[in-house]
């Protein structure tokens, strides 16, 4: 667990630079059942090269699993929690139901490769309280394995990019040019958060195995209302309305399989016990 030292360099560390990275965050043993999860679902196995491919042949290799014992354990473990509630300064949070990733290597394509370029989730315009996104590394991620990249130094000075660019009709794309884009590598299990107003991407994985990767985000716990609408997804296994919209292939709706075991962190992120009695 952080101690109040931990979550004050934690926070000063985000603060300076947009984004952190905290090693040891997700035991070896839960990061190995997610790639158990995700190699059912997909026929990828990690262990054999001839089955690589078998996924999504560009982009992030985004997985359209958001449900299972699995991905709930990661999203409900304790020091994973503890990250998210050191940078937004409060426990009370929701967790995102987000989906998992497995990008095999570029040089096993012969045609149709691309990855996104930067950009941002969501617009860097519209003012708001923080709002954060994370991922945990299932596996030892060097920079050249398709590590999570972002743009620290145009993050840093995003508000003289937004007055110089006031009517970019491509704003979520931004011209980097004279700024660098950073790979974050970081070992099994580390845990990765950047703000959303970072710009960010997946780079193409020039390494010689797949990049597997949960993504993991909290917010602020909201009304009551929106506490039921995220603990309906949990009941029902159902993807969330944004990953419906973008209808990638293989996405059901209900997801198959029994209902995640929560505890009792786990019920308050997944909205179904509040955190506060009413």
């Amino acid at each position: 667990m952080m101690t109040t030292s931990d979550r004050a360099d934690a926070l000063a560390q985000f603060e300076a630079q947009g984004f952190l990275v905290v090693e040891d965050v997700v035991p070896a043993e839960l990061c190995a059942r997610v790639r158990g999860a995700i190699s059912a679902f997909t026929g990828v196995d990690e262990d054999a090269p001839e089955t690589w491919t078998r996924h999504a042949a560009q982009g992030h290799g985004i997985v359209p699993l958001h449900h299972g014992q699995a991905l709930w354990d990661v999203r409900q473990w304790p020091a994973v929690h503890a990250v998210f509630a050191a940078l937004y300064g409060t426990d009370a949070l929701w967790v995102s139901i987000d989906r998992v990733s497995v990008k095999a290597p570029a040089h096993l394509f012969s045609q149709g490769w691309s990855v996104d370029p930067v950009h941002w989730d969501g617009d860097p315009r519209m003012p708001g309280p923080r709002s954060l996104q994370g991922l945990v590394y299932l596996t030892d991620t060097p920079a050249s394995q398709g590590a999570f990249c972002c743009v620290p130094s145009l993050y840093r000075t995003l508000a003289a990019w937004l007055a110089a660019h006031p009517d970019d009709a491509a704003i979520a794309r931004p011209d980097i040019a004279g700024h660098e884009r950073v790979a974050v590598a970081a070992p099994a299990g580390s845990l990765v958060v950047w703000d959303r107003r970072m710009p960010h991407t997946s780079a193409a994985n020039h390494g010689d195995r797949p990049r597997w990767v949960q993504y993991v985000a909290m917010q602020p716990a909201g009304d009551e209302a929106a506490r039921q609408r995220l603990a309906r997804l949990y009941h029902e296994r159902r993807p969330p309305g944004w990953a419906l919209r973008q209808a990638v292939p293989g996405q059901q709706d209900p997801e198959p399989g029994p209902r995640a075991t929560l505890t009792p962190l786990g019920r308050r992120l997944a909205g179904v016990d509040a955190w506060h009695a009413p």
